[in-house]
């Protein structure tokens, strides 16, 4: 008898939780995932600021009303060599600035989540802004706060 409310119970009810429990999910190939330690911030190829792990000394500037000139991004590896940002038609750039009536980030327009921006200051004092490289609806990447000091 207990074999029989086995097989005709939960012989199928097993069945039915293992094949439902079963990874369905389409996974993105690891290799769309950009794995960076820090970034670097370059004017006219010139490093202007870096970040690595979180950890920074520099400071971003900007003045009320006016652009910064463009500011480009690249970022670091574990032995912090340089890298060429992903494609951010793939992989955007996001921002969080700290206080936001200090500063905004502007970018040229068509070109939303590239890699490329200027700040503009709105008000004398100091904020800061973190970066994050999205991909599929989360965070790949993380900067740390950098400090930006308005004039």
């Amino acid at each position: 008898m207990l074999k029989s409310i086995f097989k005709v119970g939960l012989l199928p009810l097993l069945v039915a939780v293992f094949f439902s429990c079963k990874d369905n999910h389409v996974h993105e190939p690891h290799e769309d995932h950009f794995e960076a330690e820090g970034m670097a911030f370059f004017q006219s190829g010139n490093k202007i600021a870096e970040i690595f792990r979180g950890i920074t000394s520099d400071t971003l500037f900007a003045i009320v009303n006016q652009e910064t000139p463009h500011t480009e991004i690249k970022f670091y590896d574990k032995d912090k060599k340089l890298l060429n940002p992903p494609d951010y038609k793939k992989n955007p750039m996001s921002w969080q600035i700290g206080d936001t009536s200090f500063v905004r980030l502007k970018q040229i327009a068509g070109e939303e989540g590239s890699y490329k921006f200027q700040l503009v200051g709105k008000r004398v004092g100091v904020t800061n802004i973190e970066f994050f490289i999205t991909h599929a609806g989360h965070s790949d990447f993380r900067s740390g706060k950098i400090p930006i000091r308005v004039k």
